[in-house]
């Protein structure tokens, strides 16, 4: 009887979580690419996940998407400018400036909707000048 209560418990939390977690935006912008970047199913990521993740953090799972959406882009800035080089290694570009400019693409991108390359383009240009010392 009990081991029936905690079987129907666990699919039923299991179907309010799913109902939770689920959304187009998510779906679309997080959860198919992340699925296709592991070769792995859809539905499979979403069962891993859940079962990983209790309800609170099923509420927050967009604020999570957007703030991976906006720290991994940050970090592909970083290697398609070098700005790890430039700024972390060589010390060619002050810290902050090259966080200026990282920020800058990705919120062109981000937020924005600037197609990635031509917020790319924007930041090279200030690479480019924060080099030469002139910006």
């Amino acid at each position: 009887m009990i081991e029936e209560l905690d079987k129907k418990y666990e699919e039923l939390s299991k179907k309010q979580k799913r109902n939770i977690f689920l959304n187009r935006y998510l779906i679309e912008d997080a959860l198919i690419p992340m699925a296709k970047k592991l070769g792995i199913e859809l539905e499979e990521l979403i069962d891993i996940i859940l079962e990983k993740y209790d309800f609170c953090s099923c509420y927050e799972i967009h604020a999570y998407a957007e703030q991976a959406k906006m720290g991994c882009l940050g970090r592909k800035v970083d290697i398609d400018l070098g700005l790890c080089w430039l700024s972390d290694f060589f010390s060619l570009i002050d810290g902050k400036e090259a966080d200026k400019i990282r920020k800058l693409v990705v919120e062109k991108t981000v937020l924005y909707k600037v197609p990635y390359k031509d917020s790319l383009k924007e930041g090279r240009e200030k690479v480019i000048k924060a080099l030469r010392g002139k910006e």
